[in-house]
């Protein structure tokens, strides 16, 4: 299912979905959600209500919902709800209206305030209005995930597109290049067996910190966390710094399942380090670094420090 469907259904489930940068929808507790095949399903949307405010972040709760529902670690769904909401309020800062299917649809006015509106979108019910200086001609529907919108003019949307195929083309050369790259390190360098950050085997004996079965999630002894060095000629890379030690040992455990070269350290039990020792020569470090971020965050503008 699209995020936008996934947002919608969590709104019904939840009776509250909070936006960032947007706001938050609402239901009464008291209302009962009926099928969208029902006939009184359209007038079940009048109680949908939206209250703009300053909300910096998702909730847990529906970053764990689209985990749940997508079968994607936390990072990756943590990221994919960012793209998409950057992709709704890009819409809305050019003037378009943002229809989320089952909600509702938004418009931007000119002070920076949001208007909703119930049910579909303001556009098609614009369009049945007989026309009075003859027909116009509209754009073609665009979809954005599950959000449908109608576009009045097709200039901004045929640069967004433009942007979009040359960003497309641009990722797909640096794929190509970096396979290049890859495939010819593994033919003339010795140890390619460990550049591989996803595929590699790595042998468990060499990991410092152990998970045990049968301690719960998010309650892993800080007594079993070893503070340590790189060793000579191994250079250490730093993925992580947090301070909020849920998230440094729910990532580290999901670090675990993936590939048990991870390691996680503190020095004053308040800020958690999470990193990967791998051999490598000064000039490789740059490479390393770059495959590593790639991995770990993705398209997130982070970065990988290291030390020797």
């Amino acid at each position: 299912m699209k995020l936008a469907g996934l947002l919608t259904q969590f709104l019904y489930q939840h009776k509250k979905l909070n936006i960032p940068g947007i706001g938050q929808f609402s239901i009464d507790a008291s209302v009962s959600i009926p099928d969208h095949t029902d006939k009184n399903y359209q007038d079940f949307l009048q109680y949908i209500q939206f209250t703009q405010r300053n909300i910096s972040r998702p909730d847990d709760e529906l970053i764990d919902f689209i985990r749940v529902k997508t079968g994607k670690i936390k990072p990756l769904a943590e990221s994919d709800l960012d793209s998409y909401l950057s992709d709704c309020k890009l819409l809305l800062n050019i003037g378009k209206p943002l229809y989320i299917e089952g909600i509702g649809t938004l418009n931007k006015n000119k002070d920076g305030s949001f208007e909703f509106s119930h049910g579909q979108p303001m556009t098609e019910r614009m369009e049945s209005l007989p026309p009075e200086k003859g027909p116009e001609k509209h754009g073609e529907r665009k979809f954005l995930y599950n959000n449908e919108y109608t576009s009045q003019s097709t200039g901004q949307t045929n640069i967004l597109r433009k942007l979009l195929i040359i960003a497309g083309i641009l990722i797909g050369l640096g794929v190509i290049v970096w396979g290049g790259y890859l495939l010819y390190s593994k033919k003339t360098s010795p140890d390619t067996e460990s550049n591989n950050l996803v595929s590699e085997t790595f042998d468990t004996s060499q990991a410092k910190i152990t998970t045990d079965s049968a301690i719960p999630e998010n309650k892993i002894d800080s007594s079993t966390i070893k503070k340590e060095t790189s060793t000579a000629g191994t250079y250490k890379f730093i993925c992580e710094v947090t301070s909020t030690r849920q998230r440094a040992f729910t990532r580290f455990k999901a670090l675990q399942e993936l590939n048990k070269q991870f390691k996680m350290e503190t020095k004053d039990s308040v800020h958690f380090t999470i990193y990967i020792q791998l051999p490598a020569t000064p000039a490789d470090t740059s490479r390393k670094k770059d495959s590593l971020r790639l991995w770990y965050w993705g398209d997130r503008p982070r970065y990988i420090r290291i030390e020797q």
